[in-house]
């Protein structure tokens, strides 16, 4: 057995280490990122996702000056453009409210629904809605809860729960004034 010398082992090593990062960025130029890889990926390093406010917010302040007889101007003045006003439904326009936060939603959809007979409110309906101070409280827990990157590198990454709030008022829906006439086909 033939013992080297300390340089011809020191030689040795180094090729060794140089074969073995060759082969490492050899690998690392590969021209296919499969799903798993870019999942992977897409975990550590997330892109920045803006906050997605989709329709009109309507508290329940705004919703509480809502009345019969009201004009169509006064109501847009009011609760806004609707998110959705069809003309298959001239007499009926839907506001509808989310917030999400990096595509999770931060608050459940809400809807309030305005019905016209010509150019004035017949009645109005729409979900439990939250008073201005309530929904930015709701957002505001949130970005307290807001998951760190150590805890998205660590695997910890779930949702933070997020604690009810006080409940919100409970909307009656109007009583219609009048009889409301509907068209004979």
């Amino acid at each position: 057995m033939r013992v080297l010398s300390p340089s011809k082992r020191l030689l040795r090593c180094c090729t060794l280490v140089l074969m073995v990062l060759a082969a490492l960025i050899a690998t690392g130029c590969s021209t296919k990122v499969d799903d798993t890889q870019r999942t992977m990926m897409n975990s550590i390093f997330r892109p920045y996702v803006p906050d997605i406010v989709q329709g009109n917010f309507i508290s329940s302040e705004q919703y509480a000056k809502l009345e019969v007889r009201m004009s169509r101007e006064q109501v847009r003045q009011i609760l806004g453009t609707p998110l959705l006003a069809s003309y298959f439904h001239a007499n009926r326009w839907d506001y509808v409210f989310e917030f999400k936060r990096l595509g999770e939603k931060i608050s459940k959809e809400r809807r309030v629904t305005v019905f016209f007979d010509g150019d004035k409110v017949t009645k109005f309906n729409g979900d439990a809605l939250p008073t201005e101070v309530e929904l930015v409280a709701e957002i505001d827990n949130y970005a307290k809860n807001k998951r760190s990157f150590w805890d998205m590198v660590t695997g910890k990454n779930k949702n933070p729960v997020t604690p009810p709030l006080q409940q919100p008022e409970v909307l009656i829906p109007s009583k219609p004034s009048g009889p409301i006439v509907t068209p004979v086909k």
